[in-house]
């Protein structure tokens, strides 16, 4: 993903509210198809955020290279999906390892568009989640 200037705040550093843009984004290239059809007409299914928790880990300035957003999903429930992210360097400096500038997790939940009732994901929408595994981000708490 690319930094946009838009992105950065005053104190020359990508916003704690871009950082959501960088995720929802990310989020959606992996699953697409989350609420709409391949036309980009709404689904009978809707996926909401529900909570995010994120932890800022070091700041990143605004910069002319991209920055990789990692997405895997360490849960699924019976309606409710959680996201893992981290927000790294597409590459370290001179080959040194990459540096994670935040690290979070979304929990979704898929409400039926009717109702807005919490319903259970197919099996066909559980195996879209279940290709990208991966363990719970551990977070620091306060």
């Amino acid at each position: 993903m690319q930094v946009r200037w838009s992105d950065v705040d005053l104190f020359a550093h990508v916003n704690n509210a871009a950082y959501l843009r960088f995720l929802d984004d990310a989020r959606f290239a992996l699953f697409p198809s989350m609420g709409v059809d391949p036309a980009g007409r709404p689904t009978d299914s809707l996926l909401v955020v529900v909570k995010h928790e994120i932890e800022y880990l070091a700041p990143l300035p605004f910069r002319p290279e991209p920055i990789a957003v990692e997405v895997w999903v360490p849960r699924t429930g019976r309606s409710s999906v959680d996201f893992g992210y981290e927000v790294l360097d597409v590459a370290g400096p001179g080959g040194a390892e990459p540096v994670v500038y935040l690290r979070a997790r979304s929990r979704m939940v898929q409400l039926d568009r009717g109702s807005h009732q919490p319903r259970p994901f197919t099996p066909d929408e559980r195996a879209v989640f279940e290709t990208y595994p991966g363990e719970a981000p551990v977070l620091h708490g306060w």
